[in-house]
């Protein structure tokens, strides 16, 4: 191998190694945002999940989704909102937060 071929090679490895780095350091910042997108992924799906009312109770007054069960002869169960303090005394097994409007 004359000192050419070796310069030469030396060259293209520094050009592979200088390569390895960059496409290293974008993976690792792109993996880097993938965790904060799986982080919000998990709050909202938080979110948007429905909580036990009895076992999970809402914390504070507020705006909720909330599932009654009422009789009227029959039973029927439907989806409301409710504003204000927690319904103590309906018959609501699960409920569900409501997030601040776009703009509020």
């Amino acid at each position: 191998m004359s000192d050419r071929d070796a310069s030469h090679l030396l060259t293209e490895l520094q050009e592979a190694r200088h390569l390895a780095d960059s496409n290293q350091k974008a993976f690792l910042k792109a993996n880097e945002r993938c965790v904060e997108l799986m982080d919000e992924v998990e709050r909202l799906r938080d979110l948007l999940r429905w909580r036990d009312a009895w076992g999970e109770p809402p914390t504070e007054e507020g705006i909720y989704l909330v599932i009654n069960n009422d009789f009227d002869g029959c039973t029927s169960i439907h989806a409301t909102y409710w504003k204000g303090k927690w319904p103590i005394g309906f018959t609501v097994p699960y409920w569900r937060p409501i997030g601040s409007l776009p703009g509020e």
